[in-house]
């Protein structure tokens, strides 16, 4: 059914949790699963990071931990025997996923919801955007 399975990540422990979903189901179809991360290359965005949860090590620099994060997830999908591909890109968060997506040609794109609730929910989030404008399906995973 999928040949090819996109999951954005932030590297926070939710959307871990929609990297899971999105390995399962690469193994269960045979498909490739892109695992995409999307940094700020400048230190006030990275304060950011770590107000989504993520551990961000203070004077890091945003585009190695990025990678560093999207490579973990990516081993864990390999270890099940999965076949991935990483993209660490920086840029509008929506933009660089979705650019992702068409240049990948993937089937199926998986998000965790976070962000998904209160005055976030009615203003627009990261899940919501991607939902209304990707170019193929969305499974957005309740990670709470």
């Amino acid at each position: 059914m999928y040949r090819s399975i996109l999951v954005a990540t932030d590297g926070s422990e939710t959307s871990a949790e929609a990297v899971q979903v999105a390995t399962e189901l690469a193994k269960t179809f045979g498909a490739t699963l892109h695992i995409a991360s999307v940094y700020h290359s400048d230190a006030s965005s990275a304060a950011v990071w770590a107000g989504v949860g993520i551990a961000f090590p203070e004077g890091a620099d945003p585009r190695s931990f990025a990678e560093t994060q999207t490579e973990e997830m990516a081993s864990r999908a390999r270890a099940k025997g999965v076949s991935t591909q990483t993209h660490v890109t920086t840029g509008l968060v929506v933009e660089r996923i979705l650019a992702v997506a068409v240049e990948q040609n993937v089937e199926l794109i998986v998000v965790g919801n976070k962000g998904m609730r209160g005055l976030r929910r009615v203003l627009g989030s990261v899940p919501n955007a991607i939902a209304h404008s990707a170019p193929c399906s969305v499974l957005i995973v309740n990670t709470t």
